[in-house]
C-alpha cells in the first residue's frame, strides 16, 4: 500500500509540473497561477511521504531462531541422556560458533530484536540468531563466556537470583557484572526457579518482580527480559511479566512467531548436540 501511495503521489506531481510548462492542454481546465500549482505539488508530495512513514508495522513478523543453552562444560562419562540434554561440551559449543561465523550468521541481543521488529526488518543483518543461557551456572562464565568473546558474539544470560553467592555451582555477582559490562544481556529467570504452573498469583508476582529488582540493584542497569522456568506460561503470567516492566518474555518451547503481539510469548528451542540438527534448527527445519 505504501508503494502505491508514493507512486500515485509522484505521478500527480509530474502531471502538474507538465501542466505548468504548458506541454499538456486540457480543454475547459482553468489555468492556475504558477505559485498555486507549485504549492499543490508540494502538498501532494508531503501527503504521500507522511502516509509512507506512518504506516503501522504491527503485522510484521521476524524469523529469528532463539536457542536455549544450560550447562557448558566437559561431558562426564557417567551422564545419562537426560543430563546430556542440558549440557554441551565447550568443543561442541565452539563448533557451533564457528559454523555461525563461517556461514554468515550474526548473534544479536533481545534489545536488537525488539528494535528490528519496530523497524520491520533485520537489515543489514540477513541471518540473525539469538543465543540464550538459562539458570546462571558458573560453567557458563568459565566456558561459554570466553568463547563468545573469542568469536565476537553476544548472548543473553537468564539468571535466577536465589543461589547467587550461596551455591558455588552458580555465578557470583562479580562474574554477572563482568559479563554485563562486556556486552552480554542479563535477564531474569525468577528468584527460586519454581514451577509457575503450581505457584499462587502472589508467588508469581514475587518471582517476576523481585528478581528484576535484585538484578537491577546489583548491576546498576535496567533488566528488560524474562524467561519463565521450565517454559511454563499462561495469559496471567505473561500479563505479570509485562506489568513488571520487562520488554520481552521467553516463555515457551512451542513454536510461535516473533511479532509485537507476541513479545511476551517468545519461543525458543533447546540446543541440539549434533551439528546437523543445529543447522536444521537455524534453517527452521526442526
Amino acid at each position: 500500500m505504501k508503494k502505491y501511495l508514493v507512486q500515485i503521489g509522484f505521478v500527480l506531481a509530474v502531471f502538474l509540473l507538465i501542466l505548468i510548462c504548458g506541454q499538456i492542454s486540457i480543454p475547459g481546465l482553468k489555468s492556475l497561477p504558477q505559485n498555486e500549482v507549485m504549492a499543490s505539488v508540494s502538498q501532494v508530495i508531503a501527503t504521500a511521504t507522511i502516509k509512507t512513514t506512518t504506516t503501522s508495522r504491527s503485522d510484521q513478523t521476524l524469523n529469528i531462531p532463539i536457542i536455549i543453552y544450560h550447562s557448558v562444560r566437559p561431558t562426564r562419562p557417567e551422564e545419562t541422556e537426560a543430563q546430556k540434554r542440558y549440557n554441551i561440551s565447550p568443543d561442541r559449543f565452539e563448533e557451533q560458533l564457528t559454523y555461525l561465523k563461517n556461514n554468515g550468521y550474526t548473534t544479536i541481543s533481545l534489545d536488537q530484536m525488539v528494535a528490528d521488529l519496530e523497524r520491520g526488518t533485520t537489515s543489514p543483518i540477513t541471518k540473525p540468531v539469538i543465543l540464550t543461557f538459562d539458570d546462571g551456572w558458573k560453567n557458563q562464565y568459565e566456558y561459554a563466556f570466553p568463547l563468545l568473546k573469542k568469536y565476537n558474539d553476544t548472548a543473553t544470560f537468564y539468571v535466577y537470583t536465589n543461589p547467587i553467592e550461596k551455591d558455588e555451582r552458580f555465578l557470583i555477582w562479580s562474574q554477572i557484572k563482568e559479563m554485563s559490562d562486556a556486552g552480554m544481556t542479563i535477564g531474569s529467570h525468577s528468584v527460586y526457579h519454581p514451577y509457575f504452573s503450581k505457584a499462587t498469583p502472589a508467588e508469581l508476582k514475587k518471582e517476576i518482580f523481585n528478581s528484576k529488582k535484585t538484578l537491577e540493584k546489583h548491576l546498576g542497569k535496567k533488566v528488560s527480559h524474562f524467561a519463565t522456568p521450565y517454559g511454563q506460561t499462561s495469559s496471567q503470567i505473561e500479563k505479570l511479566i509485562k506489568e513488571a516492566g520487562y520488554t520481552t518474555g521467553r516463555v515457551t518451547t512451542k513454536k510461535s512467531p516473533i511479532t509485537k503481539e507476541n513479545l511476551f510469548h517468545l519461543s525458543a528451542f533447546f540446543v541440539p548436540q549434533n551439528l546437523q540438527d543445529f543447522i536444521g534448527l537455524l534453517e527452521n527445519k526442526n
